[in-house]
C-alpha cells in the first residue's frame, strides 16, 4: 500500500485516556514569619504543583487523540484482548498472514490508553503485538496510573501484550524528573534507567543532577538510586551506595541542598535527609552549617500508624526568629481525628523532653487538644476558625502556662495576581511569660494582615504586618520577594521593624 493509512491493530481492554494530573511531588513551602504570612503559603504551593503537573501541547493532543479513537471504535471491546492501537504512515505495508507490518514517513503509533511512538520508520508484528523502531523514536505516555513520559532515543522495542520495552541512548522527562541514560527499560510497574542521571533542571547541561548506575522509578511510590552521586555542575557533592526517595510529596524535590543568609546565622548551607526503613518507620535528619554557629544538626525517628505519629527527636531546632533551641532528646505524639461527617478535625498533641536555650535548661512538657473547623466559604471569602486548650510545664519554672487559645483567619483571592488575609488570634504563651523564646510572639492578642501580588511569571511579593491586639501597636512587618530563575528560586525576607534580612536560594522545587 503506497498511501497514507490509519489502521486499528488488535482489540482489547479499554482504559480511560483522560485522568487528572498525578499528585504533585513538589516540595511544600512554609514561610518563616511573625506576621502569619504563612496564611498565603498555599499560593506558592499551588503554583509549584501547577508547574510540576503542567502538560505540553503534544501531551494534551495525545489525550484528545486517544479519546477520539475510543469514540470511533466499531466493535465492542474485549477485556481479554490488548488495547487497540492505531498506526499511521506515509507508506504502510501489512501482511495479514504473518501479522508483519512496516511503515515509513511520518510514522505515528498510538494506543487507546494514551501511548504514542513517533518516528520516520517502524516495523513489527501484530500477532505478537510488538513494534520496533531501529532509528530515532519519540515516545509519549499519558496512560492513567502510569508515569507521564516524554522520551527520545534509539533502537526502541515495545510489546503491547506484556507492556515491556526498551530504548537506547534515551533522554527526556519521566513524571517530574528530567532523565538521561544509556538504556531505559519499561515495565508495567516501573521504569529502569541504566548509567544515567535525573534532575529537575531542564538545561542541556544541568546546574545540578543525581547520577546513578541504575535508577528505578515506581510511579506514585518511590525512586531507588544505586551508586548515587549528587553533582553541582561538574563537582560531586556527596554519594550514597543506595538511596530511596519516596514520592507523593514525602521527600519533596529529592531534598536538595539550600543556601542562604540571615542576621543570626550569617551564611548557611542546609540539607535534609529521610530514609524509610519500612512503610511506617523512617529516619529524618537535618544538617545546617552556619558561618556564626558552625554546625547545627537534628535528627529523629518517626513511626506513623493508625494510632498516631510518634517521634523521638534530638538536636538543634530553629524558630521563625532564627533563634535556636536544643532538644536532647524529646518525645512527641500527634493524632488527628475526624468524627463522622462533622466538619471538624480534633488534634491531640503531646511532647516531653529536655529543652535548653542559652543558659536555660528544663524538662519540658506540653500537651493539649486543638479543634479546627473546615474552611467556611462566605461568597468570595474563606474563613478558617480554630481553638485549642494547652498546658505547658517546665521544671525550670514554678509556673505552668495553661488555658484556651483561638484563631480566626479570613482570606480572599481577588484574581490570579492579588490575594490578601486578615487574622485575629489569642494564645496563653508568649515570650514574656515563658522561659524559652521559640516561635512565640511577645504578646498574646494578635491582629495580622497582609497580601500577595504577582508581577509576572517569575516575580511575586508578599507583605505581612502584625499588631499587638492589646496596645494596638505595630509589632512586625515582613516583606518577601519570590524570584524564579532558570533552575533556582530565591526568596528574600526583610523584617522592616527589626531591620533584619534573610535570603535563601534553592534548586527548582517543582
Amino acid at each position: 500500500m503506497n498511501k497514507k493509512l490509519k489502521a486499528l491493530i488488535c482489540t482489547g481492554l479499554v482504559l480511560s485516556a483522560v485522568s487528572a494530573p498525578m499528585a504533585a511531588y513538589a516540595s511544600s513551602y512554609h514561610s518563616d514569619t511573625d506576621t502569619n504570612a504563612d496564611a498565603l503559603d498555599y499560593i506558592e504551593n499551588n503554583r509549584r504543583a501547577g508547574r510540576d503537573n503542567i502538560l505540553t501541547d503534544e501531551q494534551k493532543q495525545l489525550v484528545q487523540d486517544a479519546l477520539e479513537m475510543r469514540r470511533n471504535l466499531r466493535d465492542p471491546l474485549d477485556p481479554a484482548k490488548n488495547v487497540p492501537v492505531a498506526v499511521e504512515g506515509d507508506d504502510l505495508v501489512y501482511d495479514q498472514r504473518t501479522g508483519d507490518f512496516s511503515a515509513t514517513g511520518k510514522v505515528k503509533i498510538t494506543s487507546l490508553d494514551a501511548q504514542r511512538f513517533v518516528s520516520d520508520e517502524a516495523n513489527g508484528n501484530l500477532n505478537s503485538n510488538e513494534i520496533n523502531v531501529p532509528g530515532k523514536a519519540h515516545m509519549l505516555q499519558m496512560t492513567p496510573e502510569q508515569a507521564k513520559i516524554i522520551l527520545d532515543g534509539y533502537k526502541t522495542q515495545y510489546n503491547y501484550s506484556t507492556k515491556t520495552g526498551k530504548m537506547e541512548d534515551a533522554q527526556g522527562k519521566v513524571d517530574h524528573q528530567y532523565i538521561k541514560a544509556k538504556r531505559i527499560e519499561l515495565y508495567p510497574d516501573k521504569i529502569v534507567a541504566y548509567d544515567g542521571y535525573m534532575t529537575k533542571c531542564s538545561a542541556i547541561h544541568p546546574d545540578y543532577r543525581s547520577s546513578a548506575s541504575m535508577i528505578e522509578i515506581y510511579p506514585n511510590d518511590k525512586i531507588i538510586c544505586h551508586d548515587l552521586k549528587f553533582w553541582l555542575g561538574s563537582i560531586p557533592v556527596y554519594s550514597r551506595k543506595k538511596q530511596t526517595f519516596k514520592l507523593g510529596g514525602k521527600d519533596g524535590s529529592q531534598m536538595l541542598p539550600r543556601v542562604g543568609y540571615n542576621n543570626h546565622d550569617g551564611l548557611w548551607l542546609s540539607k535534609d535527609f529521610r530514609y524509610y526503613l519500612n512503610k511506617n518507620l523512617s529516619l529524618y535528619g537535618f544538617a545546617k552549617f552556619t558561618s556564626k554557629h558552625m554546625f547545627r544538626n537534628n535528627g529523629s525517628i518517626i513511626w506513623e500508624n493508625p494510632v498516631g505519629t510518634f517521634e523521638l527527636m534530638s538536636g538543634y531546632y530553629q524558630g521563625s526568629k532564627h533563634l535556636w533551641l536544643k532538644k536532647a532528646p524529646s518525645f512527641a505524639y500527634r493524632k488527628a481525628l475526624r468524627i463522622s461527617d462533622l466538619p471538624v478535625t480534633w488534634i491531640l498533641e503531646y511532647e516531653r523532653g529536655h529543652w535548653s536555650q542559652k543558659d536555660i535548661h528544663s524538662m519540658h512538657t506540653n500537651y493539649g487538644l486543638r479543634l479546627r473547623l473546615d474552611t467556611i466559604k462566605l461568597g468570595c471569602y474563606r474563613l478558617d476558625l480554630g481553638s485549642n486548650y494547652s498546658v505547658i510545664k517546665e521544671s525550670a519554672s514554678p509556673k505552668d502556662i495553661r488555658g484556651m487559645g483561638y484563631t480566626a483567619l479570613l482570606r480572599r483571592d481577588v484574581d490570579d495576581r492579588w490575594s490578601y488575609y486578615a487574622l485575629y488570634s489569642y494564645t496563653q504563651a508568649n515570650s514574656q511569660n515563658y522561659i524559652f523564646d521559640f516561635d512565640l510572639d511577645s504578646y498574646s492578642r494578635k491582629v495580622a494582615a497582609g497580601f500577595s501580588y504577582r508581577f509576572d511569571h517569575n516575580n511575586r511579593i508578599v507583605a505581612g504586618s502584625a499588631f499587638n491586639g492589646s496596645t494596638h501597636e505595630l509589632e512586625d512587618i515582613d516583606l518577601y520577594w519570590f524570584h524564579d530563575m532558570h533552575c533556582f528560586q530565591s526568596i528574600v525576607r526583610y523584617r522592616a521593624k527589626r531591620r533584619e534580612v534573610s535570603f535563601s536560594l534553592q534548586f527548582n522545587p517543582w
